[in-house]
């Protein structure tokens, strides 16, 4: 049940994340705040850890989530970015966007890459797995929400 509760937690934060209408630095970086308290408190919850493991897993975490909070600014800056530009998008500020965006989706996979090689290193192949499992699943869960509130680019025809 507490699985569940936090689950609904997330996507509430997340739909709030998405809904941003202005971009205000200090509340997004309360609702980025809330979002890891509540991924954290998600893979406490399902993964298994000897107290040996923990003591190396979560500062690896911590970690991981500093990295990651890098990425989510990045895609910030260009969700802010493109909603300035909206209304008003030209080839060149989409062909910009689109890259920018190709950069932070591969700048995630780059640290997932490090952290990855980092957890085997001296972590269970399994544990590994499972929390690239569950980081996985939280991931999808807030792109999906994500995405699904910023509006399609408009066609040129629109007005």
């Amino acid at each position: 049940m507490k699985r569940l509760i936090v689950f609904f937690l997330l996507v509430f934060v997340s739909i709030s994340f998405a809904q941003i209408e202005s971009f205000d630095s200090e509340y997004i970086d309360q609702i980025k705040e809330d979002a890891w308290v509540t991924y954290v408190e998600i893979v406490e919850d399902n993964l298994i850890l000897t107290d040996e493991q923990a003591e190396v897993f979560l500062p690896m975490l911590d970690d991981y989530i500093a990295d990651l909070n890098k990425v989510v600014d990045m895609r910030v800056k260009n969700t802010e970015e493109y909603m300035m530009n909206y209304y008003a998008m030209d080839d060149s500020t989409a062909r910009d966007l689109l890259n920018k965006a190709v950069e932070v989706e591969q700048e995630r996979l780059n640290i997932k890459r490090e952290y990855m090689a980092k957890m085997l290193e001296t972590l269970p192949s399994v544990v590994v797995g499972k929390f690239f499992q569950l980081d996985a699943r939280i991931s999808a869960l807030i792109d999906l929400v994500r995405m699904s509130s910023i509006p399609m680019v408009r066609d040129e025809d629109e007005e």
